[in-house]
């Protein structure tokens, strides 16, 4: 029995999980954080000494096992040692949005009748604090940050819940052990509260066998692949842990292998810490991929030398990329990418990777064999440009429903666009609209207390609705179309996929966001929101007044960029033609009805705090619809 199966066999929880780790890997590197602005490690026994010393704590405040604990803080270390006492302690972990409003937070913790929670910090506490008389089942709050002082006795912090902890091991030293190895498979482990079907949130409740399977199921999944994850490799934890991808597929994935977790000190910090940490894999949203790609080649293009040094190496790039493309679309990205290419051309993308390619590769770290991307729809031409330049990107899709990833890229077998074939365990088909439907090893079957949702989110013979259109090609590689939600109807009864249509403007240097509109209308229109870290200079170098007075600039993913502008910005003539140019250069790859008719540009980016974008930064388009309503019906006057 090799060691992958024998894991399945006998490890059953999390808690369990843990435990193995720490027996086999006590002294090996878990956690990496930056404390007072350097970065320190913590090896496997230390972190199961703070998780033994603030589980215990839970237990002394009264824990039982199956009770929930909210957890509301961004990814950090913290996070990590907050969510294993919770588990070890019997505990089921509530996971919070750090940036859900106090309403949605309120009904959460309601809903699950949490009894304590977890707290980022004190603005958060502070929120709490001014609705904890209507959530009747909170007792506790304990606050992460470490500077946090208290004198309310119903706030303490993760230190003094340490203090209770050691004092209630003392007098019953094995309680701890017994409340974690008293735990089964069939056990809650977490609840995730993601949004309805009917607009209200909905929980689905992952067990430990769900959470277990889908670990060990995307494990196989990448033996399959072509790569051996093991206790050497490191990840870079920058998404939000509130989210099942980061969570499940990065986070304790490397808990399992023995593996280290890098944290982030802040996403404005991400190029810099990433060059530190040097990952061997890193989880991050499209959005990301495309930011970094575009930052990289503007770097690197600043100069005339540059810019003919990139174009002749993307030349090179394209010419080996199309002769590594196997008859069936897919790539090996394990192989030498010179195998079997002629003397001249393999001179030259040797050249071309040492100048270039590898800049790229140094700019993540230097180390990087999974770096994925997910947790929304990756555009293949995007994919394609990092294949070009050498960087091995993967692309990867779950829900939180599956308990993360159950299809995502092979390896030794990447198909531009595409995905792979789903994880051992799992089986998936299309309903007659095209929705993927999906069942097996980490999906849940119901929601918690949540019958309608229940009842709305699967088939009568037991099958997931994901939400999503797919298809799958000939060998079982599957490829999202878009959400079921999001396809627009035209009044003509033409279906028309929005995500098709968005991500054709991803490369665009002068668009930054666009939502396209249409549903029950005569035909597709759109909001555009300029790039306007690149459209305001160009004004200024042509001489146009730009009010500087109403640009607004914030920290976005690792850099200052403005996200609101005034009036005179988006009325301009140049404006107003690079915009009308990009949108004629998407329609001419379009159907004709397809094609964006109208449009109009919008002086601001959408924005979480607005509620616009969710905490993975995908777009919520009924939100955007409903602040942008008069500017939509204007697209449709005559």
């Amino acid at each position: 029995m090799n060691m992958l199966e024998r894991f399945i066999t006998e490890v059953k929880t999390l808690p369990r999980m843990f435990y193995n780790t720490v027996e086999n890997f006590g002294s090996h590197p878990a956690l990496k954080f930056k404390v007072a602005g350097s970065y320190v490690t913590m090896d496997y026994q230390g972190f199961a000494s703070v998780v033994e010393k603030a589980g215990a704590g839970l237990l002394a405040l009264g824990l039982n096992q199956g009770d929930r604990v909210g957890l509301m803080a961004h990814t950090s270390e913290r996070w990590a040692w907050a969510d294993f006492s919770i588990l070890t302690a019997g505990g089921i972990t509530v996971t919070i949005y750090p940036t859900l409003s106090t309403n949605e937070t309120r009904n959460i913790i309601n809903h699950c009748e949490a009894r304590f929670l977890f707290a980022d910090n004190e603005e958060i506490v502070l929120r709490l604090k001014e609705v904890w008389d209507s959530m009747p089942t909170l007792e506790k709050i304990i606050v992460l940050d470490p500077t946090y002082t208290s004198k309310d006795p119903d706030v303490i912090t993760l230190e003094d819940l340490m203090e209770l902890g050691v004092r209630h091991l003392q007098q019953n030293p094995g309680a701890h052990q017994q409340a974690w190895q008293a735990l089964q498979g069939s056990d809650g482990c977490s609840i995730i509260y993601t949004s309805g079907t009917t607009g209200d949130l909905k929980g689905s409740l992952l067990r430990h066998e769900e959470m277990m399977g889908a670990l060990t199921r995307s494990l196989q999944h990448m033996l399959d692949g072509g790569y051996t994850p093991s206790y050497n490799d490191v990840a870079f934890s920058l998404l939000p842990l509130a989210h099942i991808w980061e969570r499940n597929n990065s986070y304790l994935a490397m808990i399992a292998l023995g593996g280290c977790i890098g944290f982030a000190e802040k996403p404005t910090t991400l190029i810099q810490d990433i060059q530190i940490i040097k990952p061997t894999w890193v989880l991050l949203v499209p959005r990301l991929w495309d930011r970094i790609y575009s930052g990289f080649k503007a770097v690197f293009t600043s100069t005339p030398e540059g810019k003919k040094l990139f174009e002749w190496a993307y030349q090179v790039g394209e010419k080996v990329l199309e002769h590594r493309t196997r008859s069936d679309g897919t790539i090996d990205l394990t192989a030498d990418p010179t195998i079997g290419l002629d003397e001249d051309l393999s001179r030259d993308f040797k050249r071309a990777d040492e100048m270039v390619f590898s800049q790229l590769r140094n700019f993540l770290g230097g180390r990087l064999k999974i770096p994925y991307s997910g947790g929304g729809m990756l555009p293949a031409e995007l994919h394609r440009n990092y294949l070009v330049l050498n960087f091995p990107l993967l692309n990867g899709w779950g829900l939180t429903e599956t308990a993360a990833g159950i299809s995502h890229g092979y390896p030794n077998a990447t198909k531009i666009g595409w995905l792979s074939k789903m994880v051992p365990g799992v089986e998936a088909r299309l309903d007659t609209d095209g929705e993927i439907l999906v069942r097996g090893t980490g999906v849940i079957t119901e929601y918690y207390k949540n019958p309608e949702e229940t009842a709305l989110g699967f088939t009568e013979d037991g099958w997931l609705r994901t939400g999503d259109i797919g298809e799958f090609d000939e060998n079982g590689f599957l490829r999202i179309v878009d959400r079921k939600k999001h396809l627009i109807v035209l009044d003509t009864g033409k279906n028309v996929a929005p995500a098709k249509i968005e991500a054709k403007f991803t490369d665009s240097n002068f668009i930054e966001q666009i939502v396209v509109i249409g549903n029950d209308r005569k035909y597709i229109s759109a909001l555009v929101v300029p790039a306007f870290d690149i459209i305001i200079p160009m004004m200024k170098e042509q001489g146009f007044h730009v009010d500087e007075s109403k640009l607004v600039y914030e920290e976005a993913q690792g850099m200052t960029t403005c996200v609101e502008v005034g009036e005179e910005v988006i009325e301009n003539s140049l404006v107003r033609e690079l915009i009308d140019a990009e949108i004629k250069r998407v329609n001419q790859q379009l159907e004709d009805y397809e094609s964006i008719k109208r449009y109009t540009i919008l002086p601001r980016k959408f924005s979480e705090e607005r509620g616009e974008l969710t905490p993975t930064l995908k777009v919520k388009n009924q939100v955007v619809f409903e602040h942008y309503q008069d500017e939509i019906e204007a697209l449709y006057e005559n």
